[in-house]
């Protein structure tokens, strides 16, 4: 491996000496001889108006243009706001020119020049907003719009199609500002065409209040927006993929959508059983061979969900999938004053078979457990969705928004397992178990906004209604005989039962603000919040009667009965300011909340009562240093009660080898989180970089005060502790390099996670503190229509160590080589695909592989003017591909595999049909 990343290393250096050689001077003034800053320079190829490279002034108005020798007639084009456009023709350029002073006059009238189409900037940057022009990224043609997103610095899609930008989660994906079906926009990402858009947006999530009200957005993460070119966004394009495999493997999807103006309507469908979530998302390289898409079953995955560190090795979905789908979307306007943003209709059924094998070591004072298990078994279910929204305006100052949502749920599902648990080898008590369960649920949730705006500028009231009402049944017959060991002899809990689950939630919220501007550039906000919560959950369970022949034998044991609600009211003052490049806002809030529970558990009543008086704040400063560089500062401290269950001192001997039982006593549990965000996107020296930092503090934090008996088995209650931290940091650097119709990209990054953990096991107090590191690096290299190389490698580093256990520390090493080369063979017409990867796991137990290669590769032809495209593809050529995940806490760690997807070759074909504006297009 270290060859290999040895030869790597040498490929790239030589490729970065080869660089650009030339360079195009020049500084930028207005009329009144003032510099320009931010001004887009470009140069583009006459014969096909495509952009050789691109720069934007700095501060003085300079600028330098780093180009190769060019031998063919290019234009020069300069853009700035509220000036004229300059443009230049050169014939051909073999040498550095200084092109001196250039004077840009005030807006006017552009010269036309015939041969060449002028287009807009590549890239825009206005405040927290970053603007790509999709014809300034060239993507391989018939590319969906994920393929864009591939293609812009700082953009990262991980294994599980999780996409961040710059280091912020992405939680919205848009096209021309409204959903695609799905806010989180995987539909859209691998069905609509690249060669549609007009514009990528990336800017800060905004809630729908803060969207009607114009006030500045308070989220952490990021939304992209797609906007549609306007002269095709008028027309008709339609996708139909069909195919079928080894062992009975198919795959057939297809697309259709119409769009005129601000009317779009669409209508798909889906089905498989290679694991495909969404739309197209099982081709390894759509029909021009778009490199490796969402159907790869990546691996060597490293993440951290508090104090848990999952490391997988492999990938795919667990189990194997088979799954349909069909969905309606539509979205338009209605006049001036209706909008309608979505509606949609979505139904799918899936069928998936599972089998798993786990080993944990439960770490002790004394001594450690080890428990393995296996399981296999299989779920069905089906859903239904129905969501809509509609934004009103009454008037020029008065908005409404409305969107209801319906779900409806049913599955049915069952397992078989079985355990054992040992001590130094000696066996201490083993389960074999069958379980089914059969459930349905019903959920709508109406929601209703309204902004009301003043004459006087940031001057406004907000009200909305915010509800949700759901129940649910769930059906479980419990099988098991469980057997405990001990020097007094051998015991048995064998069990028969079935359990019928009804559980109802209701909850009600109200919120009302009103805002007072104190100057041109910040306000203050008074918002009050009425929230109400209730639910019941009722459990019957009865034994199997012998002599009835049915489950007719009541067991009050295990039978119980929770009512609760919980009213709370929410004062809330608010601070902003809002300027051309800081925004910071502050808020107090106090939560005043009573809780009322009443529960029946093996015939005797509990009553709760508890009242809550807790305060909350946020602070949150952005300022922007310069052109594309960010900084963002957050901090965040609130409250959290125990949930009822937590509370109530019952016991809960549903499971045979655990039992729970709540605490009166507990406190409530303050956090306070801080973290710091920088972000640089430098379009002069093609450069993106960003770094965060976070820190979060837990005191009076709920944890499992567990203790065991010698037959292994676990008794659960819960306790206070204080002290738990943890630190998280990261990074991430894109450099692109582009000559001629060769692009390099190199893309390392890092992160890190820190925690500190107390708490109590066996009844002896522990602490745990436990790193990980994770470096990494991606390149891309491609030359143009001809091949694309993608070269990534990642190593993780996990340690903990503990105080007061049987061990003191646990180290594990994850690695992973990948490799994906696409190659375009006849004009394009042919294009052969493969992904290498290479993973392994220097620490895991026995009896689990500790590497694997995987190895996928796909051979496409289009023809009939490449509306048609005819494949065959191969998963897993090796047959080696698997899922094992190392998961490491504060009180066990353990291994895991899952059945996954394995070999298969599947020969598919796909069509597209495309018509804007009446015609045909490619």
């Amino acid at each position: 491996m270290k060859k290999t990343l040895l030869l790597l290393t040498l490929m790239f250096t030589v490729i970065i000496l080869h660089a650009q050689k030339l360079h195009l001077d020049g500084k930028i003034s207005d009329s009144e001889k003032k510099p320009i800053e931010n001004a887009t320079v470009y140069l583009l190829k006459v014969k096909d108006s495509s952009i050789v490279n691109y720069t934007a002034t700095n501060k003085e108005g300079k600028f330098s243009l780093k180009i190769d020798e060019l031998k063919e007639p290019s234009i020069l084009k300069i853009d700035a706001e509220k000036v004229s456009s300059y443009t230049k023709r050169f014939e051909k350029i073999d040498q550095s020119l200084s092109l001196g002073d250039i004077q840009l006059e005030k807006q006017g009238l552009v010269n036309a020049i015939d041969e060449v189409k002028i287009t807009v900037s590549p890239v825009k940057i206005k405040k927290d907003t970053i603007e790509f022009n999709a014809a300034a990224i060239k993507v391989r043609p018939d590319s969906k719009i994920e393929e864009l997103l591939k293609q812009i610095p700082g953009v990262e899609i991980n294994n599980d199609g999780k996409i961040t930008v710059n280091g912020k989660e992405v939680d919205q994906i848009m096209i021309n500002g409204k959903p695609f079906f799905d806010k989180d926009g995987k539909i859209a990402l691998q069905n609509l065409p690249a060669d549609i858009i007009k514009n990528i947006q990336f800017t800060t999530t905004k809630t729908k209040e803060e969207e009607l009200s114009g006030k500045a957005p308070k989220s952490q993460n990021t939304t992209i927006n797609f906007t549609i070119d306007e002269k095709k966004n008028k027309g008709l394009l339609t996708r139909l993929t069909v195919g079928y495999g080894s062992d009975k493997r198919y795959e057939a999807s297809g697309l259709a959508s119409y769009f005129k103006g601000n009317t779009k309507i669409s209508l798909l469908a889906s089905s498989n059983n290679i694991n495909s979530q969404g739309f197209s998302r099982d081709e390894v390289f759509d029909s021009m061979g778009n490199g490796r898409n969402a159907w790869m079953m990546q691996g060597g995955s490293v993440s951290t969900v508090g104090n848990v560190t999952y490391y997988s090795q492999g990938g795919g979905t667990k189990g194997i999938q088979r799954s349909t789908t069909i969905g309606l979307n539509y979205s338009d306007k209605f006049g001036k004053d209706a909008d309608l943003d979505s509606f949609s209709l979505m139904h799918s059924d899936s069928n998936t078979e599972t089998k798993s094998k786990v080993s944990r070591s439960t770490l002790l004072p004394d001594y450690t457990l080890q428990t393995h298990s296996e399981s296999n078994g299989e779920n069905e279910s089906k859903q239904y969705n129905f969501d809509a929204s509609v934004k009103i305006k009454l008037d020029s100052m008065t908005s409404i928004y409305l969107s209801p949502r319906f779900t409806k749920n049913s599955s049915f599902s069952f397992n078989n397992s079985k355990s054992s648990t040992l001590r130094n080898g000696s066996l201490l008590n083993e389960s074999n178990a069958y379980s089914s369960n059969d459930s349905e649920s019903n959920s709508f949730s109406p929601y209703l906004y309204f902004s009301r705006k003043f004459r006087k500028k940031g001057r406004s009231v907000s009200a909305n209604i915010n509800s949700s009402i759901s129940e649910s049944r769930r059906d479980n017959l419990n099988q098991s005989q469980n057997t405990f060991y001990q020097q007094s002899g051998t015991t048995f809990d064998n069990r028969d039962q079935l359990a019928k689950n009804k559980n109802q939630n209701n909850s009600f919220n109200f919120n009302a603000g009103y805002t007072e501007p104190v100057s041109d550039s910040s306000s203050v906000s008074f918002e009050v919040k009425y929230e109400t919560k209730s639910s019941t959950d009722l459990r019957n369970v009865n034994d199997f009667d012998n002599v009835t022949g049915n489950y007719s034998k009541f067991n009050q044991l295990l039978s119980n009965n929770m009512k609760q609600r919980i009213n709370q009211i929410s004062p809330e003052l608010t601070y902003q300011i809002n300027k051309n490049k800081l925004n910071f806002w502050a808020s107090a809030k106090l939560n005043v909340s009573d809780m009322k529970v009443n529960s029946l558990y093996n015939g005797q009543q509990y009553n709760l009562q508890k009242n809550f008086t807790l305060p909350e704040y946020n602070v949150n400063l952005y300022y922007q240093l310069g052109e594309g560089k960010i900084l963002s500062i957050y901090n965040y401290s609130n409250f959290t009660i125990p949930t009822a269950e937590q509370l109530t001192p019952y016991k809960d001997e549903s499971n045979p080898l655990a039992t729970y039982q709540g605490n009166p006593d507990l406190k409530n549990t303050w956090s306070n989180s801080l973290s710091l965000y920088f972000n640089n996107y430098n379009k002069v020296k093609y450069i993106s970089y960003y770094i965060n930092i976070g820190f979060t503090y837990r005191n009076n934090d709920i944890i499992n005060f567990s203790t065991y008996d010698n037959t292994g088995k676990q008794i659960v209650t819960y306790d206070n502790v204080s002290g738990n931290k943890s630190i998280n940091a990261g990074g991430g650097f894109s450099k692109t390099l582009k000559w001629k119709n060769n692009t390099l990209t190199i893309n390392p990054r890092f992160n890190m996670n820190y925690a500190y953990n107390n708490g109590f096991i066996d009844g002896q107090s522990f602490t745990s503190n436990s790193y990980n590191l994770n470096p990494g690096l991606n390149l891309v290299y491609e030359i143009k229509d001809k091949i694309t190389i993608r070269p990534s490698y990642r190593i993780g580093y996990n340690f903990s160590n503990y105080t007061n256990y049987s061990v003191t520390n646990v180290n594990t090493t994850n690695q992973s080589l990948k490799l994906e080369l696409t190659n375009y063979l006849l004009k394009g017409n042919f294009v052969l695909g493969n992904d290498f990867e290479y993973n392994t796991n220097s620490n895991i137990a026995p009896g689990f592989k500790k590497d694997f290669y995987f190895w996928n590769t796909s051979l496409g032809y289009s023809f009939y003017k490449k509306q048609f495209t005819a494949k065959v593809k191969v998963y897993d050529v090796l047959n080696q591909n698997q899922s094992v995940r190392r998961t490491i806490t504060d009180s066990y760690f353990e291994d895991r595999e899952d059945l996954i997807l394995k070999r298969y070759i599947m020969f598919s074909i796909s069509m597209k049909l495309n018509k804007f504006a009446g015609k045909k297009a490619q």
